[in-house]
C-alpha cells in the first residue's frame, strides 16, 4: 500500500529529514570516541590489576615458605 508522499509535505520533511541524519552520524562519531576511551580504560585497568595479581602471588609464595620454615624450626626446637 505504498501511495506516493505529496509533494508539499516531501519538501516540508527532507530538510528535516536530513537534519536527523546528521545529528545521527555526530552522535554515532561521539559515541565511536567514547567507546575508545573506555575500552584504552579497561586495558589499563586489567593490566594494573594483572599487576597487583602477581604481586600478590609472589607475596603468598614467600608467605607460604615462611610458615614452612617456621614450622621446620619449631620442630628443632621441640627435638632440642
Amino acid at each position: 500500500m505504498a501511495e506516493k508522499i505529496p509533494g508539499w509535505l516531501q519538501k516540508v520533511l527532507m530538510p528535516q529529514i536530513g537534519e536527523v541524519k546528521g545529528e545521527l552520524k555526530a552522535m554515532n562519531a561521539r559515541m565511536e570516541g567514547d567507546f575508545k576511551v573506555l575500552h584504552s580504560e579497561i586495558k589499563r585497568v586489567e593490566e594494573t590489576l594483572g599487576t597487583k595479581i602477581d604481586e600478590l602471588d609472589k607475596r603468598m609464595d614467600v608467605t607460604r615458605r615462611l610458615a614452612a620454615v617456621e614450622e621446620q624450626v619449631r620442630e628443632l626446637r621441640a627435638k632440642a
